[in-house]
């Protein structure tokens, strides 16, 4: 028996990774996700670069990081999640630096693990019957293929 196993993602899978964000922090909105996200991609990235990358103002991005920090940093907002840390530049006392609090990165890779969840799906011409999948793979539904 000659089998291939072709390893896919599954299309819910970044659904089901907002899903559970959602599920984890239900107050949250998904500008705040998108926040998140790019504090996440981007380590270190300052306020006024998060408003650019997610298309809103200087105030916006301040209100929305304030309220994924924790509360103890300077002026917090509701929900106060915990999820960033927000410092203060060593370049200019101005500016808020900001990347993930321990509980951001550890959401982080939960997110992570949901989204890059592979199925192996077993595709083989024999007509006998693999044995039965192990609890980690989802058996795929056989599809007939013609030939072009």
């Amino acid at each position: 028996m000659t089998a291939n196993v072709v390893r896919i993602r599954r299309r819910d899978a970044v659904l089901g990774a907002l899903e559970a964000f959602r599920r984890i922090y239900p107050p949250i909105s998904l500008t705040s996700i998108r926040a998140f996200l790019y504090v996440a991609e981007n380590p270190g990235i300052n306020v006024s670069e998060l408003a650019q990358a997610c298309g809103l103002t200087d105030a916006g991005a301040s209100r929305v990081s304030r309220g994924l920090a924790a509360r103890g940093i300077d002026r917090p907002l509701p929900p106060s999640l915990g999820l960033l840390d927000c410092a203060t530049s060593a370049a200019d006392p101005r500016e808020r630096v900001l990347r993930l609090s321990a509980s951001g990165q550890a959401l982080v890779a939960r997110i992570e693990l949901l989204i890059a969840a592979h199925t192996p799906i077993v595709v083989s011409n024999d007509p006998t019957p693999d044995p039965a999948p192990g609890p980690n793979v989802e058996a795929a539904p056989a599809r007939s293929t013609r030939s072009n």
